[in-house]
Formats: C-alpha cells, sequence, structure tokens
C-alpha cells in the first residue's frame, strides 16, 4: 500500500531519509526542501516524490516537510560550505596545538548556522572536551564532534579512483557493500594490497560489483589442481578463466594446452572428474626407502685422524679424541659390548722355496723341456 511520503537526501550519494510532505503533497523530484532533523534544521533534496513508498518500509513516525526550499535558503546553504571549511582548518590547528591523537576531515553547519558539526578519524577513543570548548569560542555556536571510520572519510572529501572516475561513495553509492578478500581471488586479482585496495585504504568496493557473476561462471569451469580424464588422456587443470571460459590444461606428457568449456564438454561426457594420481613416496633426496634390519646394531661413529668434529645422531658431533656419545647411547647392547681379546700371533715359519721348473712339470710339457735341453746341449739326445 502506498502511502503519502517524501524521500530527501542531504548529501549527493547520501542516505535516504523519508518525511511527511505536510501541505505540500505536489512535490517532484530534485525539489530542495527544509526540514527538521536531530542536528537541527537543514536543506534537503527530493529524490523520492509522494505516492512511491511502501508502508512496509516505514518503521517509525515521520516529521513533516516545513517548507519547499527557496533561492534565499541555498545560497545561504552555499555561503555556510565556505564557512565550514574555514571551521575545518581551525579544528585541525587547535587539535595539533593540544597535542589529540585525531585527524580533523571535515564540518558542517546546519542551515540556521546554530550547530557545527566536526568529523574526524582516530585509531582510539579521545578525549576531545577541550577542543569542543576551545571551538566554541571562537565559532560562537554549538559545536559537535563526531568520529567516523575510514570509508566515511573517502566518502566526505571525495576524490578520483584508479579507474579514472569519481569515487563510487561520493557519486552514487549509498551504503557500503561487505567487501571480503576471497572476492579477489575469485577474480584472480594479484593479492597486492596497492592493487586492490582504494583511497580509504579498505578494499576496493567494486570487488563486489561483479562478484556473482563471476561465482555464477566458476560453477561451470573445474578447479585447479583437479585431475580430468580426456580423450588425449589425463589431465591436471592448472589455471580457469572464467570470462573467456577457457581451461588449461597439463596432460600426462607434461604438455600444458588450452580448452574451452565447449570443447572439455562436461555435459556430453567428453571430459570428467577424476580422482588424483597417488604421490611418490620415494624420500626428499631421492634414495629409495630400504628398512634396516630391526636388529641391525648401530655402532658409535668415532672420530678420524686430523678430523675435529665427526657427524653423529641428529646432526650433533663428537669433539676429536672423544667416542660419540649420542649415537653409542642409541646403540643396541649388541654394539656397547666390546669385541673378544685377539688371539697371539705365531711366528712366521720359514718360506718354502719354490720348485724348480723341470719339478713343477705338467702333463705336455716333458716334450718341450727335452727340446730345449737339446738345444742347449746342441746334440741330439735320446728321449727317455
Amino acid at each position: 500500500m502506498e502511502t503519502a511520503v517524501v524521500g530527501v537526501r542531504f548529501q549527493e550519494a547520501g542516505k535516504i531519509y523519508y518525511f511527511e510532505p505536510g501541505g505540500y503533497p505536489d512535490l517532484t523530484a530534485g525539489e530542495s526542501v527544509v526540514v527538521e532533523t536531530s542536528r537541527g534544521i537543514e536543506l534537503g533534496r527530493v529524490v523520492i516524490p509522494p505516492g512511491q513508498v511502501l508502508n512496509t518500509e516505514l518503521t517509525e513516525p515521520l516529521k513533516p516537510i516545513l517548507r519547499p526550499g527557496t533561492p534565499e535558503d541555498i545560497d545561504r546553504a552555499d555561503r555556510l560550505k565556505v564557512q565550514a571549511r574555514e571551521a575545518t582548518q581551525l579544528a585541525r590547528g587547535r587539535a595539533a596545538a593540544l597535542g589529540l591523537p585525531m585527524k580533523v576531515v571535515a564540518a558542517q553547519y546546519t542551515l540556521d548556522g546554530s550547530r557545527l558539526t566536526v568529523f574526524f578519524t582516530a585509531e582510539d577513543r579521545v578525549d576531545f572536551r577541550e577542543l569542543v570548548r576551545d571551538l566554541a569560542q571562537h565559532v560562537h555556536v554549538q559545536v559537535q564532534l563526531r568520529q567516523v571510520g575510514p570509508r566515511d572519510q573517502a566518502k566526505l572529501i571525495g576524490g578520483y579512483g584508479r579507474c579514472g572516475r569519481r569515487l563510487c561513495c561520493t557519486s552514487w553509492l549509498t551504503a557500503f557493500p561487505t567487501i571480503s578478500i576471497k572476492m579477489a581471488k575469485e577474480q584472480n586479482l594479484p593479492l597486492n594490497p596497492s592493487k586492490i585496495s582504494g583511497q580509504c585504504g579498505r578494499l576496493l568496493c567494486c570487488l563486489s560489483y561483479e562478484n556473482d557473476i563471476y561465482k555464477q561462471l566458476r560453477t561451470e569451469l573445474p578447479k585447479p589442481e583437479s585431475w580430468l580424464s580426456t580423450p588425449s588422456g589425463n589431465a591436471r587443470v592448472m589455471a580457469v578463466n572464467a570470462i573467456k571460459q577457457i581451461v588449461v590444461l597439463q596432460m600426462e606428457n607434461a604438455q600444458i594446452i588450452e580448452m574451452t568449456v565447449a570443447q572439455l564438454g562436461f555435459s556430453l561426457g567428453v571430459a570428467r572428474p577424476i580422482a588424483p594420481p597417488p604421490r611418490p613416496t620415494a624420500p626428499p633426496d631421492g634414495r629409495s626407502w630400504i628398512a634396516a634390519p630391526a636388529d641391525a646394531a648401530v655402532e658409535p661413529v668415532l672420530p678420524a685422524d686430523g678430523d675435529e668434529h665427526v657427524p653423529g645422531v641428529n646432526g650433533r658431533s663428537a669433539p676429536r679424541g672423544q667416542p660419540n656419545r649420542v649415537a653409542a647411547a642409541r646403540a643396541p647392547a649388541s654394539a656397547a659390548t666390546p669385541p673378544p681379546a685377539a688371539e697371539p700371533v705365531q711366528p712366521d715359519a720359514p718360506a718354502t722355496p719354490a720348485p724348480a721348473d723341470d719339478a713343477m712339470e705338467t702333463p705336455g710339457d716333458g716334450a718341450r723341456k727335452r727340446r730345449r735341453r737339446r738345444r742347449r746341449g746342441g746334440g741330439h739326445a735320446s728321449g727317455g
């Protein structure tokens, strides 16, 4: 059910507040109006004319619109904006003189000039009571200080983003969306704070604009590091491009290929996800896993001549001339048992002279030796 409610905005991209039209039911969008707020009398602009707001959106009693804005009201508001900038510089100087850990961002006057609101940022709570009294003595109006966050600071100051356009929070964004680093990961953006942060130092609000479409496109793509079974063989998914709908695959022969979702044909069964292959269980040094016998003795490592230290268990070392006690302590009892005493060595027996050539005859050598004797004697000997 529609009712006679007017939506009014006090900043270009500020929150919309609702008022009763009162005796002005013919107000149109863009028209200036004077209303009473919790801060005092202010000049606003109609953004929702009467008859376009549902009763379910209203949760509290509404105040009536005092009157439409006149050219005099608009000129007065412009002059108060200039005075507010001067008050901002004054508040910054007085805060620095008092040594307060705060940064004055901006200031605003009400339309009747009876109240000055100063906005500031600070890391912690600040006792600014002395600053309020000091400012009130200089501007001669009621002074109110309000602490804001980094995003509200950027909204009040304004500026231009990395896209070359005015900040969204200053030009049209009425409420700050919830931003998380997961949105940057979904869009394959570099996780560099200088790349994904705005002038406020927080994550860019525009990360939320395309997050829903990225989620929808990623539902049709396999996850990175997963495995697929394709007609060309099994492949590992290295990367995906949600916008172009491209999947980068590494085949089992280490070949890198790119395929579109249509070429993969998940719905047609051309490619299907599979479990990843088991990883090798070889030790990092490349050696094979060879288990030593359970009863193998671990002998203590003794230092060699000339070595200052020798490696022991877990990288420990033993000083020169001392046994490695760590290795000896971890060795089984059989390794710590001293070796049996050596038997006495008998003196060597006199060496037996080797037999002459004639005494070392073997079958078939007799004929050759007789020929040698005949050649030495120069005659013919009878065989015998």
